[in-house]
Order: structure tokens, then sequence, then C-alpha cells
């Protein structure tokens, strides 16, 4: 008898079309957020590099993406650090954007220079 209850008390559930784009949604977002492992502040700081030129290698990196046809989701996220009491923004990026960005990095900078020529002889080989 207890059984019986049990089994009328349970709603089911048919999974429609949107449920099944969601679930889809969520683990592709997932996979894509996976591969977004590397920040653009690690680039920020002593003898690195100017916030400000920072920001626009940034740009000219999801310009490049944008052009080439390349979603910018799959390779640049804005994110939000709380620090010290601070909120800062912040972007997680791919192995591709963080090229892209020291690729867009001000050649006068030698230490950009050197990024530069270390990520091209690495993607080379």
């Amino acid at each position: 008898m207890e059984s019986n209850t049990f089994t009328r008390s349970i709603i089911p559930h048919f999974f429609t079309h949107d449920d099944y784009d969601s679930v889809m949604d969520a683990v592709a977002d997932r996979i894509i957020t996976s591969h977004l492992t590397h920040y653009t502040s690690s680039l920020i700081g002593e003898d690195l590099f100017e916030e400000e030129a920072l920001e626009l290698a940034l740009h000219k990196a999801m310009e490049t993406c944008s052009t080439a046809g390349m979603p910018l989701s799959n390779h640049f996220r804005m994110i939000f650090i709380s620090s010290g009491g601070n909120l800062r923004r912040d972007w997680l990026v791919s192995d591709l954007g963080f090229h892209l960005v020291i690729l867009n990095l001000e050649v006068s900078n030698p230490l950009a220079a050197k990024l530069k020529i270390q990520v091209l002889t690495r993607t080379a080989h």
C-alpha cells in the first residue's frame, strides 16, 4: 500500500525540446568555459604592460576574431574579481584569445616584442 502512495506522488515531467536545448546550451557553455584558461590581467603589472595598452590589444584581438567570423564568446569572457573590497573587471580568454592579445600589443615595448616572437615560434613548431 505504501508504494502505491509513493507512485501517486510522482508527477511525470515530459522532456520538451526547450528543455533539451537548455541542457545542451549549458553543456556547450561549460565546454567553452573550460578552454578559457588565461586571465588578461596576468599581463598587467610591474615590468609588464599598462592596463590601457592591454585593453587596446584585447579589443584588437576581439576585432580579429569577429572579422574572421569566430564567436567571441568562445574565446573571450568578461568576469569580475573581488579583491580587498574592490570589484574589478578582468577577462578570461582561450589560448587563441591570449595569443591574439599578445600579438596585438604595441611592438615598441621590448617585452611585447619578445612575447610575440615566443607565440609565433611556439605555434610554428
